[in-house]
């Protein structure tokens, strides 16, 4: 991602922090050297983002295409993960550092099947992602379709259930 595709005003994802939105360009001196900084408000607070160069960790929030094109994905019968825990841990670690949609949107709708199957027991590891995963695809389904956070929750929750009466 080039400095200059990112602009005051844009929604962004940060792999960690989640769906945020650009608010200004500041000028920090870390370590002695002064560099320009996006400003990024998120939910319970703000962080600061180099501008140049965009980290690989950071992309713009998806297109209604892409967005639509995860739904259908969600709605697909579930991928079964790993039965040992560990195993389970180290797959869940393996995808999340992919960050991108369409991975979150698989491993969401993974680890909700993994959660409603009853001969499998899921970690607090697997049990956070699933619910973290699930908020940040929630954020970012409310700016690119307009939405109240609710109908988000409902519209994800309905393609999971999809998703589970397809197992």
């Amino acid at each position: 991602m080039a400095k200059d595709t990112l602009h005051e005003g844009d929604w962004i994802v940060h792999k960690q922090h989640g769906v945020g939105q650009i608010r200004g360009i500041e000028k920090k001196s870390i370590g002695g050297d002064a560099q320009d900084y996006f400003r990024v408000e998120i939910t319970g607070g703000e962080y600061w983002l180099p501008t140049n160069p965009i980290p690989d960790y950071v992309r713009s929030v998806a297109s209604l295409y892409i967005l639509r094109k995860v739904m259908n994905l969600i709605r697909k019968p579930p991928q079964d993960l790993p039965k040992d825990y560990k195993e389970n841990d180290r797959e869940v670690a393996a995808r999340l550092a992919d960050a991108t949609l369409e991975s979150n949107g698989e491993l969401i709708r993974d680890l909700f099947a993994r959660r409603h199957d009853d001969q499998k027991r899921m970690s607090a590891f697997s049990d956070r992602y699933l619910t973290e995963l699930s908020k940040q695809f929630v954020r970012e389904m409310v700016i690119v379709l307009g939405v109240e956070k609710e109908v988000g929750k409902k519209k994800l929750n309905l393609a999971l259930q999809e998703s589970l009466s397809k197992k």
